[in-house]
């Protein structure tokens, strides 16, 4: 008592000299004094008690709690431990079970019902008043203290932040550990004294990063997730529910304790989605209603006073995001409470969590929607559709999770499974009203509740009611005409009120729900049931066909109208779409599906189009992913269907056409690299056009990857020839390009065009082989003789280039070529391969080839009497004649006529 009075004085002069109430620093000082002299009471008491109780006698357990056989060794390692009279313990603690040894196994908890009538506030009284309360007390008064002293070093800056910091998770830790090494103590002193502990780390930390900006965001997520990590397996491993209450109620009171009015609420919803995931892992192991509602209590009362005070629609989507997240939280912890709580069947759904968690959250979210649906801000799709597609969403949702619990738990879990069964339906009833703002998506519900009829039709084996779902489908899809047209006349394209905003109207939601529906009526027509007519096969084709173009128009309408930048963009995700959904219908054969393939088709051929008329890079606004994105689910596509075996001629068509709309792309995006740096005259943008198809030729005659693998006969016939073809026309149309290779020098054989029309020789080499070794047909003669032509035509505009670039030769025609140096030159460079070839013909025996050469070298003789015996006193005159007569000399020595078939094998064998 006199150290009561002691600290009522100390506490009152302290509180007088920082400016206080001398009553409050009295009061508290005289309420320190008091716990401590209980405090001692209580020792006092346990010491009477140790001396009371007999050497021998055991630990007698209550009839309410049976624990498990300990093993010898670990008895012997807690052999420290005083036993108490079991009379003497149930006075003391009655209702607080015992603590199982450090190394002991954990028992089966057992799970005591309560009164339907205690509430959750007489619940908090009990806990707060019971067992010991002082010790209770005192970490709630401590908690308080120490958040006060940090504000108050805070405002008045008396203590460095680090020092402070330092200090309290010092004094946090020194409590986790006595609370620890204190767990077996009666009254739940170690479990109170680790409550507290972790209460106030979480005040550190929290400080540390909202406060005082020490810590990253990283480290402060990090520690704060090991922090409720360590509560939830302190409060399972010790079967403690107060434990894991207080250090989660202390958590969330944290941030409010210290907050200075920054408004930073994602540092708050974070550090709450973390206390959040501690109570979905304790409700894990354990079943404690108590803790569930503490945090459902917490975070949405504390999140709606944030929305009503702070909430901007500039916060929409990080606010969206954590409510969602929230929602899942405690729907996920309503179904584990339901799963795995000990209950009796008619008490294992929370009414208070499933229904809670479902209004408050919508109403929450609807909160959302209305600032953005003020006057004098801008109508975007978000602000019109937000809610109604919430309540879509919500529907699904708990639809879904119903089918999941019924096929999981089946009659064991009805009443939950029913229970998320009526919310999906009350959040589908809410999705008209809320969406329904024009006469197209009102026609949309009709076209799904047409859907639905016609399922049931089939399930009822019902013609009449197929047919009339049917006619509902095509007078949705009219309404929908009729509204389009409207709209046409109302937002012309040059209207002063300005362009429709691309996809915000409810036309093109409208097109989107009434083509679904009619997807789905003509998949559940064109399969086999009992009672299908003729009829309806025609029927299934004309809804998909229907669906699919009203779609594909209203698609294009909408972005006509729209002031998007991207158009290129949207027709690539909208084949993704298309492409996705139509890999999801694989799993089950459907005939009508490749009436849906020429669709990605079309819109991958407009991207490209619009990418052609632009001159649209790959590397603009992330084209290059769109692309890769949308390719890549096309060949997923192809693949799964090949796989499958499914409409082979729909794949063949649409393997060619993908390597003709890459082959396009690449050599587009080639083309626009090298005029950024290139003028159209030089020769790099002209060499580069065949590179493309030259790769892939190789690729799909050598590459031993799918698709070339198993399409290789066709791509052969309906890429690598065509490719061919076009390739030669562009060495004609090269024939014509001096080769300036700027800024390298020009050099025969190794600048660009020249090394290109090596590569395209090659590539016809390589056709070749395969043509003969791969086909049943015989490979065709144009081949060869087009490798011949190349190549002396190539030696000739080699001769023009040479005179052009190294003698200053202007580049025109027909001056160059009848200069005299040129026709000097090429006579030579003619009778040259005239040699060449007569040589070639009399060494294999080959007439044929003997003969292109005498024919090549009588042209040379024609020549020279025509062309160069007009110049006929020019030095250039006198070397084609002496050049020409030379060669003729020689090609009669060397390369004589070969002898005559029947004589060929005689001969060839004697040259050799």
């Amino acid at each position: 008592m006199i150290f009561s009075l002691f600290l009522l004085i100390v506490g009152g002069l302290l509180a007088a000299f920082w400016g206080d109430s001398p009553i409050v620093g009295g009061g508290l000082g005289l309420l320190i004094g008091w716990v401590y002299h209980l405090m001692l009471r209580i020792r006092q008491l346990e010491a009477t008690i140790r001396q009371l109780a007999p050497p021998e006698s055991a630990p007698v357990q209550t009839s309410a709690h049976v624990p498990t056989p300990v093993p010898a060794q670990v008895s012997a390692s807690a052999d420290t431990s005083v036993p108490v009279p079991a009379s003497v313990q149930m006075d003391l603690e009655p209702s607080q079970p015992e603590l199982p040894l450090p190394n002991q196994a954990l028992p089966e908890p057992i799970v005591h019902t309560e009164p339907a009538a205690l509430s959750i506030l007489s619940k908090a009284k009990a806990w707060l008043f019971g067992g010991n309360p002082f010790v209770r007390l005192g970490v709630v008064i401590l908690f308080f203290g120490v958040v006060f002293l940090l504000r108050y070093s805070l405002q008045h800056n008396l203590v460095p932040v680090e020092l402070r910091l330092l200090g309290s998770a010092s004094a946090a830790l020194a409590l986790l550990g006595f609370g620890w090494r204190l767990r077996t103590r009666t009254g739940a002193y170690g479990l109170i004294l680790q409550a507290g502990g972790i209460g106030l780390l979480y005040l550190t930390i929290f400080g540390a990063y909202s406060l005082y900006h020490l810590i990253p965001s990283l480290i402060a997520f990090a520690l704060l997730l090991m922090i409720v990590l360590t509560a939830a397996a302190l409060a399972v491993l010790q079967n403690s529910l107060p434990l894991a209450v207080f250090a989660t109620v202390g958590g969330f009171l944290a941030p409010l304790l210290t907050s200075s009015g920054s408004n930073n609420y994602i540092g708050l919803f974070s550090f709450y989605a973390l206390l959040n995931a501690g109570i979905v892992m304790i409700a894990w192991f354990k079943s404690w209603r108590l803790l569930n509602l503490i945090g459902f209590i917490f975070t949405f009362v504390i999140a709606g006073f944030w929305g009503w005070f702070s909430y901007r629609p500039e916060d929409f989507w990080a606010t969206e995001g954590f409510l969602m997240l929230f929602f899942l939280f405690y729907v996920a912890i309503a179904i584990l409470f339901a799963t795995r709580s000990p209950f009796n069947f008619k008490d294992k759904v929370d009414g208070s969590l499933v229904f809670g968690t479902a209004i408050i959250g919508f109403c929450m979210q609807i909160g959302l929607f209305l600032p953005l649906l003020a006057e004098g801000r801008p109508v975007t799709f978000l602000s019109q559709y937000g809610l109604a597609l919430s309540a879509v969403v919500l529907s699904l949702f708990y639809l879904g999770l119903a089918f999941l619990l019924w096929r999981r738990y089946a009659e064991a879990q009805r009443l939950l499974a029913e229970t998320f069964l009526v919310l999906s339906v009350i959040f589908a009833t809410l999705t008209i009203p809320l969406a329904v703002q024009s006469a197209a998506i009102t026609s949309a519900a009709w076209a799904i509740e047409g859907a639905g009829i016609i399922w049931l039709g089939i399930r009822q084996q019902q013609f009449v009611q197929r047919l009339v779902a049917v006619g509902l489908q095509f007078i949705s899809l009219l309404i929908l005409i009729l509204n389009l047209g409207a709209s046409i006349n109302a937002y012309p394209y040059g209207a002063d009120t300005g362009s429709m905003l691309g996809f915000t109207q409810g036309l093109f939601l409208a097109s989107s729900l009434i083509a679904l529906a009619m997807l789905v009526a003509s998949r559940l027509l064109s399969a086999e049931f009992a009672g299908k007519r003729s009829l309806e096969t025609g029927l299934a084709m004309s809804l998909l066909v229907s669906a699919l173009v009203m779609h594909f128009l209203s698609f294009e309408l909408q972005l006509a109208w729209s002031d998007l930048d991207y158009p290129i963009h949207f027709h690539l995700l909208y084949a993704m779409a298309v492409i996705a959904l139509l890999l999801l219908s694989t799993r089950h054969y459907w005939r009508l599906l490749s009436w849906v393939l020429p669709l990605p088709i079309v819109l991958l051929s407009l991207a490209l189009l619009m990418m052609l008329v632009e001159g649209r890079s790959l590397f603009e606004a992330y084209l290059v992913l769109v692309w890769a994105g949308a390719l890549g689910l096309w060949y997923g596509l192809l693949w799964r269907l090949e796989r499958q075996a499914w409409f082979s001629i729909w794949v063949k068509l649409a393997q060619a056409f993908t390597l003709w709309l890459i082959i396009i792309l690449l050599m587009l995006q080639l083309q626009v690299w090298l005029k950024a740096y290139f003028t159209l005259d030089n020769a790099w943008p002209i060499a580069a056009l065949p590179l493309v198809p030259l790769s892939l030729i190789w690729l799909i005659l050598k590459a031993p990857i799918w698709p070339f693998t198993t399409q290789r006969a066709l791509l052969f016939y309906s890429v690598v020839l065509p490719s061919l073809c076009l390739i030669m026309g562009w060495f004609l149309l090269s024939l014509s390009m001096a080769g300036d290779a700027e800024p390298l020098p020009w050099l025969p054989v190794f600048n660009p065009i020249d090394l290109v029309t090596v590569w395209f020789a090659f590539t016809l080499l390589m056709v070749n082989s395969y043509w003969q070794q791969q086909t049943s047909l015989k490979a065709p003669r144009f081949l060869p003789y087009s490798l011949i032509f190349i190549g002396f035509a190539w030696l000739n505009l080699t001769v023009l280039r040479v005179l052009h670039h190294w003698y200053d030769l202007a580049w025109a025609f027909p001056d160059l070529l009848i200069n005299p140096i040129t026709q000097t030159t090429l006579a030579l460079v003619w009778g040259s391969s005239g040699l060449l070839f007569t040589w070639w013909g009399n060494r294999s025996g080959r007439r044929g080839v003997w003969s292109a050469g005498a024919m090549l070298l009588a042209a040379v003789i024609l020549k020279l009497f025509l062309i160069d015996f007009a110049s006929s006193d020019t030095v250039e005159r006198i070397i084609s004649f002496i050049g020409v007569g030379v060669l003729l000399l020689f090609i009669g020595y060397l390369a004589p006529l070969p002898p005559a078939p029947k004589d060929a094998a005689k001969e060839l064998t004697h040259v050799e």
